[in-house]
């Protein structure tokens, strides 16, 4: 009874104290934030008058290398003047050849057009578009290097599907311009038939991309919708968003009778990574030392040549595999490993040439290859290891039928340790290379009408530090040129459902 009757009176003067600090903040606050407010302010109107609203476009949006025109007054008579452009340039940022932070764009501005104002102060000419990311961008007049002033404009996205009709299992690819770089404009969402396919950005090619799917179902008309969405899925009721005005394209695709020829089980070859994808570190060399392999990648169990020259002499040199072992989610964590594939004695000239095949490993970034003599690496070659369909059992079955599948070379890094799913366009899961040292061994049920499904493992992006925008764990459908790190190919398998 005592302790709660002193509670209010403590409460009170708790109450009173507070208020005073917050006054005495408040005004100190007040004293030390006013100057720099004022002077900010007074720094904005500088610049609100020193860039004029004196330039007039013939549109305020349009498409990448539409033609406008525009007119420009108050500019100091008899004088060179130039236009210039905001542009946005993208990349994927990764870390340590195998953490995905995520998209990172720079700012640089181009110069659209150059010229001379004439006695009365103005210019007028035309500029197209820039190719590149869509969105809100910037026109600027420039004189003496200084902006005097600028105008918006606004660049939408474009959409193409090639071609409009075909088989089942035809590839149809559709050719996008002017996506954004935004965090709301910059994914894009795809699905066939109203079920979820996968994920549509073109981060590093600056706004411009192609989709890969293949067409699935009964003969027909079959739907294809495109829609932003940078949680992960598509945001349906666009049209209530605070982007309304952007275009949310539909295709319709038409199944003809028949399959396409590229129905057989294949993976594609692989295409090339994003920005050219990462830089290995460089290979070691002693001097004078050469050393080449017939080639630079291939799947488990494909031979290959090593050649080496500018050895030691008569010298025995020990072939060590390097490569990573581990699992990044069983807690016990990952690490390189090595292991040694042969010992082979140089000739009297220091050469020497090995046959091997290439190991059951890891794929995705390269493996590095150590000569060894004496304990000192002597030289060093990269190998990469590609997918490779290893079983497809059975290929044809009533409805029911368990699929087994088993798939070589999958990665180990953020951006290749995962393929992502889809049946017949309709994603269904991922499946994980590491802890399986690059083997995917599966299953799946098979399900649909009497004909042919398609079962499609698509690249995409595993795990990503920044989260502004969802990637990960959904198939990227725009793997071939737009998928970081190291270049993983889709595989496309079938399954014909019989009676």
């Amino acid at each position: 009874m005592k302790y709660i009757g002193k509670t209010p009176l403590l409460m009170l003067v708790l109450f009173i104290m507070s208020v005073m600090l917050i006054a005495c903040s408040d005004e100190d606050k007040a004293t030390t934030d006013k100057q720099p407010a004022n002077k900010n302010a007074e720094q904005q109107e500088a610049t609100e008058e020193k860039l004029l609203n004196n330039i007039t476009l013939s549109k305020a949006r349009g498409f990448v290398r539409d033609e406008v025109s525009f007119e420009v007054t108050d500019l100091q008579a008899n004088e060179p003047v130039e236009l210039v452009w905001n542009a946005i340039n993208g990349e994927y940022e990764i870390e340590d050849l195998y953490a995905v932070i995520g998209p990172k764009f720079a700012e640089e501005e181009i110069v659209l057009q150059q010229g001379t104002a004439d006695a009365e102060g103005k210019w007028n000419g035309m500029f197209h578009v820039p190719e590149g990311f869509g969105g809100d961008f910037t026109v600027w007049v420039k004189q003496d290097g200084k902006k005097i002033g600028q105008v918006g404009y606004t660049v939408d996205p474009s959409f193409v599907m090639e071609p409009t009709s075909g088989p089942v299992g035809t590839e149809i690819t559709i050719k996008m311009e002017g996506l954004g770089w935004s965090t709301y404009m910059r994914n894009w969402q795809l699905t066939y038939d109203n079920k979820y396919t996968g994920l549509v950005t073109g981060i590093s090619t600056n706004g411009t991309a192609e989709a890969k799917i293949r067409a699935a179902g009964a003969v027909g008309d079959h739907a294809i919708r495109l829609r932003t969405g940078y949680l992960g899925m598509q945001y349906i009721n666009y049209l209530q968003s605070p982007y309304p005005d952007k275009p949310a394209p539909d295709f319709m695709f038409t199944i003809t009778e028949g399959v396409a020829a590229t129905i057989e089980n294949h993976v594609e070859d692989a295409p090339v990574a994003a920005s050219g994808g990462l830089e290995m570190p460089k290979l070691q060399q002693a001097e004078n030392v050469k050393v080449a392999l017939s080639k630079d990648e291939g799947i488990v169990d494909e031979p290959i040549t090593l050649t080496a020259s500018g050895l030691p002499k008569d010298t025995e040199i020990e072939l060590i595999w390097n490569t990573m072992k581990g699992s990044r989610v069983s807690g016990k964590g990952f690490g390189e490993e090595t292991m040694s594939l042969d010992k082979v004695k140089t000739d009297a000239g220091g050469q020497l040439q090995y046959d091997f095949k290439v190991p059951d490993d890891l794929g995705g970034i390269p493996h590095r290859l150590d000569l060894v003599a004496n304990d000192k690496v002597q030289g060093q070659a990269y190998l990469r290891i590609l997918p490779s369909i290893v079983d497809f059992t059975p290929k044809s079955g009533p409805v029911g039928t368990k699929i087994a599948i088993t798939i070589k070379g999958g990665g180990w890094t953020e951006f290749d340790n995962a393929y992502y799913l889809t049946y017949d366009n309709a994603y269904t899961g991922y499946l994980c290379a590491f802890n399986s040292q690059g083997n995917l061994t599966f299953d799946v049920i098979a399900t649909g009408d009497v004909g042919y499904h398609l079962i499609d493992l698509y690249p995409g992006i595993y795990k990503q530090q920044e989260k502004d925008t969802d990637m990960t764990l959904i198939p990227q459908l725009t793997y071939s040129t737009d998928h970081p790190g190291s270049a993983m190919p889709a595989i496309r398998l079938a399954f014909e459902v019989t009676e």
